[in-house]
This record gives structure tokens, C-alpha cells and sequence, in this order.
């Protein structure tokens, strides 16, 4: 098994990822060999099909590995992690239809968040049009009017900038899109233990990251314990592969701890990057003698909560747009109304 990936020149763009994985999952369980799998497939997926089965055919007569080629076509970390784990215990056809499933839930939550923040979003920025327009055309003249209206300091002006209320709320959400870019960036070029650390202590990040690499760790280490590969060697596959640094770190220090002589159960509970009940289960599992099905039904369950707080984030996302934009239309009232008010207490 290849665990350091090979870097290839030329990477292939696929359309529709997540048939072409459904795709691909059916016919490896059908029977097909990936190379053969992938000849059919790739010729319905991208536009540059000769090139694309070339690269793979320069792969596999490297000796290169099913992650090296989903790699070149264009898959990430989410995909490439759980398929090099996957040639290993030789379950391929098994896991590519888990990853199908999981990157189809994935891009159904993408496409409904998408389709939450396409109205809202669109009507502030529709709303900010609007009152730019106001701004520049319709005040002035409001103010020049009232100004010749009322006499010296009495005069009242429109209060212009209550119509900028749209540039400040977008001005913020620009300003917290580059600073999450940034964050992103740096956190890149941070160890892993570094890393951790940083995403820990964020209190928006650090629910949804624990509940992410437990799920990931749990059904990983699951799948090769429910495959015969004994707990040693589990962990220091996982510590050794290289598309996900983060389990890698964990794995590492799993491993150390494992040979120890503690159990998996102990190690866990003395660390704060998995989930407070992921030790239990593990215990559960090491009792019952079925430790490897107990972290793969561990991480199913981890996944479905993981969904249940993007779904209800998700709730809370469009109605605070549309209180924003609420304030906006407030706002805007009050700096037109609120002049003219007091003109006529004047006159």
C-alpha cells in the first residue's frame, strides 16, 4: 500500500462528483475491477476522457493506489482519506459505496444551505441597491427642501446614515468571509497539534470539529477492526497515512498509549479531541468483544448529529437575514419619516 501520495501534473475535472462515486460504487460491487470500473465512468464524466484514462493507466503501472488516482481526479481529503484506508483491508467496493452515501448527504446539506441564503442574501443586497439610490438621489433633495423650509440651526437634516445600514451589515460579513480565509490559511500552516489547539478553543468550531473527528476516527479504525486487522495495527496505519493530518496526530498518540497496555477505552477518555461518550462506546465494544462493530455503529450515530446541528443552524441562518433586513427597512423609515415629523411641528 502506498501511504505518501504521489504528486501527478495534470488533474481532471469530473462533473457530477456524487454519481459518478454512486455510479462507481455499483459497479465495484457488481463485480467490476476499479480500472475497468473507471473506463466505463470517465467518459460521461469529463470532457477530457482520453487524458483522463491515460493518467490512471500511468498510475497503475506505477503501482499507485485507488486514492492516488480519485486524487487525480479531483477529490479531496473527505473521499481520498477513507480509500486509502480502504486498500488496505481490501473492503473497496464497501467503502466507496459508504463514501458515496456520505459525500450524497454532504451535497444535499450544501445545495439546501445554498438555496436557504440565495433569497435572503439577494434581498439585502437588492436592499442596499435601493437605499444607495435613496442616498444619492432622493435625499438631497429631501434635505435641500427642508433646509429652505426651516431657518438656520432649526434645520433637520434627513439622518443619511441610518439608509447605511445594508453597507455596514454586508461591510461585516465581507470583513468575517476574509477573516475566516485568513484563519483558514494560517491554520494551514500550523502542526497538527497547533491546529487542534486552535479549533478547540473557538467556541463556534469546536462542537462541530469533535464531531467530526470522532466520526471520522471511529469509522476508520471501525472498519479495519471489523476487517480482522488487529488494534495495533490499526493505529499505526491511521497514524501513517497522509491525506487527513489530524487523524494522523490523534492515531499517533492513540498507538502510544494502546501499547502501553491501556485500553483503547482509557486512551480515548484522556484525550479532549473526541467526543465526551466515544470512550463508553469503545468500552462497550471492548467488553462485548465487538469493538471494531462498535465504533462503525458509533460513527453512524455521530454522523447523524452532526447533521441534526447543521440542520438546525441552518433554521436559525435565514430568519437572521431576514431580521437584518427588517432593521434595514426600520431604519429607513425612521430617516425619511423622522425629518419630515418634525417639519411639520415646525411649519
Amino acid at each position: 500500500m502506498q501511504l505518501s501520495p504521489r504528486k501527478h501534473p495534470l488533474k481532471i475535472t469530473l462533473s457530477n462528483r456524487q454519481s459518478f462515486l454512486k455510479r462507481l460504487s455499483v459497479l465495484m460491487n457488481e463485480g467490476y475491477l476499479l480500472p475497468t470500473a473507471l473506463t466505463l465512468l470517465l467518459p460521461m464524466h469529463t470532457k477530457q476522457p482520453s487524458e483522463a484514462i491515460e493518467g490512471v493507466t500511468a498510475i497503475l503501472r506505477g503501482g499507485g493506489s485507488a486514492a492516488e488516482i480519485l486524487r487525480f481526479l479531483g477529490f479531496k481529503e473527505q473521499v481520498l482519506f477513507p480509500i486509502e484506508i480502504a486498500d488496505y483491508h481490501g473492503r473497496l467496493g464497501e467503502s466507496i459505496t459508504a463514501i458515496a452515501y456520505s459525500f450524497s448527504r454532504s451535497e444535499q446539506i450544501r445545495k439546501k444551505l445554498k438555496n436557504i441564503l440565495l433569497y435572503p442574501v439577494s434581498l439585502l443586497l437588492l436592499t442596499a441597491a435601493l437605499f444607495l439610490f435613496f442616498r444619492t438621489s432622493y435625499v438631497p433633495n429631501l434635505t435641500e427642501l427642508m433646509s429652505s423650509m426651516q431657518r438656520g440651526e432649526e434645520s433637520n437634516a434627513v439622518p443619511a446614515y441610518l439608509l447605511s445600514l445594508p453597507d455596514l451589515f454586508i461591510g461585516f460579513f465581507v470583513l468575517f468571509a476574509v477573516l475566516v480565509v485568513l484563519y483558514r490559511k494560517l491554520l494551514a500552516t500550523r502542526p497538527p497539534d497547533v491546529q487542534i489547539s486552535w479549533q478547540l478553543s473557538v467556541p463556534i468550531t469546536k462542537g462541530f470539529v469533535r464531531l467530526y473527528w470522532s466520526q471520522s476516527f471511529a469509522r476508520e479504525l471501525g472498519t479495519l477492526l471489523h476487517s480482522g486487522v488487529s488494534l495495533q495495527e490499526s493505529l499505526e496505519l491511521l497514524q501513517k497515512q497522509r491525506y487527513n493530518l489530524t487523524i494522523q496526530y490523534m492515531a499517533g498518540h492513540i498507538r502510544n498509549e494502546v501499547v502501553m497496555g491501556l485500553p483503547l477505552s482509557t486512551a480515548i477518555s484522556r484525550h479532549d479531541f473526541f467526543e465526551g461518550d466515544m470512550a463508553s462506546f469503545a468500552q462497550q465494544g471492548e467488553a462485548a468483544g465487538y469493538l471494531g462493530k462498535e465504533l462503525v455503529l458509533y460513527s453512524e450515530l455521530l454522523m447523524e448529529r452532526i447533521e441534526q446541528r447543521v440542520q438546525a443552524l441552518m433554521k436559525v441562518i435565514q430568519p437572521t437575514f431576514f431580521l437584518i433586513i427588517a432593521m434595514c427597512i426600520i431604519g429607513a423609515y425612521l430617516a425619511i419619516l423622522l425629518p419630515m415629523y418634525n417639519l411639520v411641528h415646525t411649519i
